[in-house]
């Protein structure tokens, strides 16, 4: 969260903006030092391959990040949250693990939606990428007012995406500390 702290807030941290904002960012884009382990970690995996296979990712490796990240099981329309980390779970409310993107649709569809552009960008894409903005007031239920994300295809093959590796930090509403 330090590394959110570095970027300016709104001027008044209450003074939501209407809509939330953010851009997709290459992976030497992100300030997080979370994501920048979780990057070098998956990059040290891959080697020459375009990304590394679920197999490779263990818990051990993820260590003191496994708090911070998500898995995907990818299914043939859908997604799956196989394993869904403590931060992810106080950002959202709530754990997802064990459900489908689809399911989560049922009761909250924009932001499965939301969800959905990513995870497909990261598996139809092939790459990983990140993502980061501010909270605006047309989110009114969300529980961060700024947020990191990074999306890491994993598989087989340098053709198949089965799994998505999903890091991020997160500031929950009126927390934004300057430094």
């Amino acid at each position: 969260m330090s590394h959110a702290a570095s970027l300016a807030p709104p001027t008044d941290e209450l003074e939501i903006p209407e809509y939330s904002s953010g851009r997709i960012l290459t992976l030497d884009m992100l300030e997080s030092a979370v994501l920048l382990q979780v990057a070098a970690y998956w990059q040290r995996l891959k080697g020459e391959r375009r990304f590394p296979s679920r197999a490779d990712i263990t818990p051990r490796g993820l260590a003191k990040m496994l708090r911070h990240v998500m898995l995907l099981r990818v299914l043939d329309n859908d997604y799956e949250f196989r394993i869904v980390g403590d931060m992810q779970v106080q950002a959202y409310g709530e754990s997802y693990q064990g459900m489908r993107l689809s399911e989560l649709a049922l009761t909250h569809a924009k932001f499965a939606e939301g969800l959905r552009i990513f995870y497909d960008g990261a598996r139809m894409g092939r790459s990983a990428f990140g993502y980061r903005g501010w909270i605006g007031r047309d989110m009114p239920d969300t529980r961060f007012s700024y947020h990191e994300v990074a999306f890491f295809p994993l598989g087989p093959d340098d053709d198949t995406v089965d799994h998505i590796l999903v890091a991020g930090i997160y500031v929950p509403r009126g927390e934004f500390q300057s430094e």
